[in-house]
């Protein structure tokens, strides 16, 4: 791999792939909307080109020269049509630039959403796609994946997706600074007493994957969960944020009398136009699935090597410096 072009490079994930492929010597071209976006990725030596990828032309121009595409922007908020605009028109528009650019690998950042809510038990990559209809992410999510795969099976294009689950670490809006400020604010929420699984995977750990997946000859064809396995219970989870907090309070919160209120809110939900499916998000984080990481061991020979603890050690300092810059 000589030189990548990495869409949404100014997003957590995205950025922190152009460091380390930076790190690694490749030439780094940062798709960003705008240059303000990615002046720190220019300071540490990569190629900022402004665009979106919902302009052919733009993704098209900038594709030009790269062997390996790594699409890894995505939206996960705002309307229906947004959504389905950046996560299907926009993954369209990157997989056909980068065949037209003479790319030898197109790398698809998925998700482990595409599986939907209502999972338990150990799943693997074969695992069908049931995305809630209440949930215009994991719809336009699993939509984006699966034209990914028809038009780079039509073409010939070699094509990987990695399947990430919930990636925490310096820099983490939702899985790391939302979970410890939630912790650090309020009694620590335990749903059926915490034992349903949660899949915590660290940045880095990611980042090495999408690496791997761009260089391995095995790879292409392949799509790869990024998630633990055996996954922790989101009791151990949120039990590093509130010690980091030094919050020793917890809420127990049985499951059975929210679900009519989780019903409730989903309904309403659907009325405003922006509908969540808070009655799926209940069983979710009640039940016991684990993303096995067979596939990538047995094909890649590749493992996270990042433990949750050691995950969270990394992170501590990002999350305290926050609270000082607040204080």
């Amino acid at each position: 791999m000589q030189r990548a072009l990495v869409t949404g490079a100014s997003g957590f994930i995205g950025s922190a792939l152009c460091r380390r492929l930076l790190s690694d010597g490749v030439a780094v071209r940062a798709l960003c909307r705008s240059v303000g976006k990615g002046r720190a990725l220019a300071e540490a030596g990569a190629e900022i080109v402004v665009g979106d990828v919902q302009d052919t032309a733009s993704v098209e121009r900038h594709s030009a020269g790269c062997d390996v595409v790594f699409h890894v922007a995505a939206r996960g908020s705002g309307s229906a049509a947004l959504q389905y605009a950046v996560n299907v028109q926009g993954t369209l528009n990157v997989i056909q630039a980068a065949r037209k650019g003479s790319a030898l690998r197109y790398v698809h950042v998925s998700t482990v959403a595409v599986y939907g809510y209502n999972v338990d038990g150990p799943i693997d990559e074969s695992h069908l796609h049931c995305p809630s209809r209440y949930d215009f992410y994991m719809q336009s999510k699993s939509i984006g994946e699966t034209r990914a795969w028809e038009y780079a099976r039509r073409t010939g294009l070699p094509m990987v997706a990695v399947r990430p689950a919930f990636v925490y670490g310096p820099g983490s809006t939702v899985w790391s600074r939302a979970m410890y400020e939630l912790c650090r604010r309020y009694p620590v929420p335990q749903i059926d007493g915490g034992h349903g699984h949660a899949h915590p995977i660290h940045v880095d750990d990611v980042v090495d994957l999408l690496v791997a997946v761009a260089t391995h000859p095995d790879a292409p064809g392949h799509a790869f969960h990024a998630a633990p396995d055996p996954a922790p219970t989101l009791r151990e989870y949120l039990g590093y944020y509130a010690e980091m907090a030094g919050n020793t309070r917890q809420i127990v919160i049985p499951a059975r009398p929210l679900k009519p209120l989780a019903v409730a809110a989903t309904v309403v939900s659907r009325l405003t136009g922006r509908p969540m499916d808070f009655a799926g998000m209940l069983c979710y984080v009640t039940h016991h699935p684990t993303y096995r990481m067979t596939r990538a061991a047995e094909v890649l020979g590749w493992r996270p090597r990042v433990s949750l603890a050691e995950g969270m050690t990394r992170t501590e300092p990002w999350l305290k410096g926050l609270d000082n810059k607040q204080s």
